[in-house]
């Protein structure tokens, strides 16, 4: 057995997590067993460690746990066994861009170390177990995928189902999509409209529309789609891609990702590209000038994909302020709370407001104004439901909404992201966030506002590994 018990992630240029196992003497007294690990979540992938033994020599993988067709993870990771004795003799062993695909999900080396070494140099303790270290970075994902193009794409549509996701492969390796039903069909849900690329004014859609299956990245299934347009929209022949999520539509996603089309000189790239996947699942998309014939090949279009992140969100409106004073149940009101300050001025009271993650645990935000700037206490409510002798490390990025002449500006809190251990409890004593945002700014714009609630609205993005 290796249980995890430590983890720790470094603000280095590769982004580096590092694993730490305690790994139990079962793994070398038991040769015709397999050890694999609880999974673990790194670069928006799932991953589990196992260990072999063959001819008293103990191999060790890296094993690709979400792994799907047409997809590729490009990691640079390092096995190292801590010797209790010092740094100097840990044994230790790295890959640097090693690929990982369906056929091949695990890489690693099946002759790290003789059983016996173990004992002799000191890597276990008196029960027999020992510590691996596991360091990941570099991650890229990347999703390949052939889509061909029918060449009646701008005549009468082909009816297919809107998620209707082929597995079929090509003789290059690539994944083959296929051609969906036409958006705005009656009881088929349509991409979001599309823009032109000139004037900004919504594009129509032509007949067909070109998918390709679909992948997993994130805990989410997603897949990509090509929608040629009309010539009602002066852009005939051009065309409009979609990222779509296909699960979890409980929260919105901040996706980011590189799309590139057609091969050779007809290639096409997007760039990066970041945009929000809203609970239903669809994003804003990218509207390039070309169009879809000066991607096609053969009657084929070459898709190239590369994710980038995929965080969930929530979206939390705190008050700052006080209800009006004249509502029922608010600040001088009968049964409201007095929360005036000895000039008779309103002044800021906290108030609680509550958000869930994607794994419905419940978050309570909680305005705190009793220093110069507005701070925020967050507190997890269901930290008594953390397994018990486990602790649950959560990741967050926490964003402050600002509203300026009309425009609204995005502002990443202080300190950012936020990470912390729980364990279980009774209740969380939670943690405070700081803001930017000062107390006599939030009391004069609430006066000038009179009876309106000063609001603050939060983005919360979280990465959870348990």
């Amino acid at each position: 057995m290796a249980l995890l018990y430590r983890y720790v992630k470094l603000h280095d240029r590769a982004d580096s997590h590092v694993f730490t196992f305690v790994v139990t003497r079962s793994v070398t007294r038991d040769p015709e067993r397999d050890v694999t690990s609880k999974e673990l979540t790194c670069g928006y992938q799932r991953w589990a460690i196992t260990f072999s033994r063959t001819d008293k020599v103990l191999g060790v993988y890296l094993v690709w746990k979400s792994a799907c067709q047409g997809m590729r993870v490009y990691v640079d990771f390092t096995f190292t066994l801590l010797n209790r004795e010092h740094f100097s003799c840990n044994e230790a062993f790295a890959g640097k861009q090693v690929k990982f695909t369906m056929a091949a999900p695990a890489q690693g080396n099946k002759n790290y170390i003789p059983v016996s070494d173990l004992y002799a140099r000191n890597f276990t303790d008196t029960n027999g177990e020992f510590q691996l270290e596991l360091s990941i970075g570099h991650v890229r994902t990347v999703y390949n995928a052939d889509i061909r193009v029918p060449t009646n794409i701008f005549g009468n549509p082909t009816t297919h189902g809107h998620h209707a996701h082929g597995h079929g492969g090509s003789r290059h390796g690539h994944h083959t999509g296929t051609v969906g039903a036409a958006p705005g069909t009656p009881g088929t849900p349509g991409a979001p409209a599309a823009s032109n690329g000139t004037n900004g004014t919504p594009a129509k859609q032509a007949g067909n529309k070109l998918e390709t299956s679909y992948f997993t990245f994130g805990g989410y299934d997603w897949n990509l789609s090509i929608v040629p347009l009309s010539k009602d929209s002066g852009s005939e022949g051009r065309m409009a891609v979609y990222i779509n999520r296909l699960t979890g539509f409980d929260h919105a996603c901040r996706v980011r990702y590189a799309v590139t089309l057609g091969d050779g000189d007809r290639r096409l790239e997007s760039g990066t590209l970041q945009t929000v996947s809203d609970t239903e699942g669809r994003g804003l998309g990218w509207h390039p000038r070309a169009r879809l014939a000066d991607v096609l090949h053969k009657g084929v279009v070459r898709v190239h994909l590369e994710m980038l992140l995929a965080n969930t969100m929530s979206e939390v409106a705190v008050t700052s302020m006080g209800l009006a004073r004249d509502a029922p149940g608010s600040i001088g009101a009968p049964g409201g709370l007095d929360a005036l300050d000895n000039l008779g001025r309103r002044v800021p009271v906290p108030v609680t407001a509550q958000c869930y993650d994607r794994d419905k645990q419940a978050w309570a935000l909680k305005s705190d104004c009793h220093s110069d700037t507005v701070r925020l206490h967050m507190v997890y409510k269901d930290v008594q439901h953390v397994p018990r002798n486990h602790l649950r490390y959560v990741c967050w990025t926490a964003y402050l909404l600002r509203y300026n002449k009309g425009h609204v500006e995005t502002c990443v809190l202080p300190g950012a992201p936020f990470s912390h251990y729980y364990q279980q409890e009774p209740t969380d004593e939670g943690i405070i966030m700081e803001t930017d945002l000062a107390v006599k700014a939030v009391r004069t714009r609430f006066v000038l506002r009179c009876k309106t609630c000063f609001l603050l609205f939060i983005f919360l993005e979280k990465r959870e590994l348990v």
